[in-house]
């Protein structure tokens, strides 16, 4: 996979290593070389956001990820949902499905413009919500943190 860098405290930080190269393979995005992928853990965001991502199709895509949201600590099935949702957005800017348009404030997607879209409208949140569970629970399904307390499943 392309060059990976994770910062910031989290626990099990192989195990984490281990699922962002599962859920890049299994987004088809586990071949592009020339990305490096910056994943950070941070105790807050913005807005009280759980996660973030921004990057670009040519260099590098960056994550945000946060640990607590509404001043309650994440649990590490939030995280890694939430790691899997903005993978995803990592997915569409990568292939080129997804450009951001700063100076016009819209979004290409798919070949579609979009300009002030309600997020729960926007095709390419739609496709992240509708995916950031199935990838997590399929490479659970697969992985040695089946064992873990604090899992669901």
């Amino acid at each position: 996979m392309n060059p990976l860098l994770v910062e910031g405290r989290i626990k099990n930080k192989k195990k984490v290593e281990a699922y962002i190269h599962a859920v890049a393979k299994e987004l088809g995005i586990h071949r592009l070389y020339s990305k490096i992928l910056h994943v950070r853990f941070s105790t807050k965001l913005a807005g009280e956001a759980q996660g973030y991502c921004w990057g670009d199709k040519k260099t590098h895509a960056e994550i945000d990820i946060a640990r607590t949201s509404c001043g309650e600590p994440m649990s590490m099935e939030s995280m890694m949902q939430t790691l899997a949702h903005e993978m995803v957005h990592v997915k569409q800017w990568a292939k080129g499905e997804m450009q951001e348009l700063v100076r016009q404030s819209k979004t290409r997607f798919n070949g579609t413009l979009f300009g002030e879209t309600e997020y729960w409208d926007r095709p390419w949140e739609i496709e992240a919500h509708g995916r950031e569970r199935g990838l997590f629970i399929r490479w659970f399904e697969q992985s040695q943190w089946k064992k873990c307390k604090w899992a669901n499943y």
